[in-house]
């Protein structure tokens, strides 16, 4: 049972992210605010999806989560190119992707998270 659950959640997870994501595309008209609400419900998707992976989830460390919770966020605020006057950063997106490996990041964020 315990497998089910741990194994359901996040496979609840992708199911509902992918119909929110859906709802998004077909019911509302594309714009600056609906791009960026739909690019949160695809990083809180992500990020849950590795929490939920996690079967520990008991660990009272503050600092690993504030680092996960802080890279999340940086890492998207890269994604929308609100740090492209610092030059490492052109370098940074280049080397990760913005698409492929940054999943990657924002699921081991969630998960680091329940770490």
């Amino acid at each position: 049972m315990s497998d089910t659950k741990r194994l359901g959640l996040p496979l609840a997870i992708i199911l509902l992210g992918a119909f929110a994501v859906w709802l998004i595309d077909n019911y509302l008209v594309m714009n600056a605010v609906v791009g960026f609400f739909r690019t949160m419900v695809i990083v809180f998707c992500y990020f849950f999806f590795g929490y939920y992976l996690n079967k520990k989830k008991r660990s009272n460390a503050v600092f690993k989560k504030v680092i996960a919770i802080l890279l999340t966020v940086l890492l998207t605020c890269m994604r929308y190119d609100l740090f492209n006057t610092i030059p490492f950063v052109g370098m940074i997106l280049h080397t990760f992707g913005t698409e492929g490996f940054s999943i990657m990041l924002y699921i081991y964020f969630g998960y680091l998270f329940a770490d």
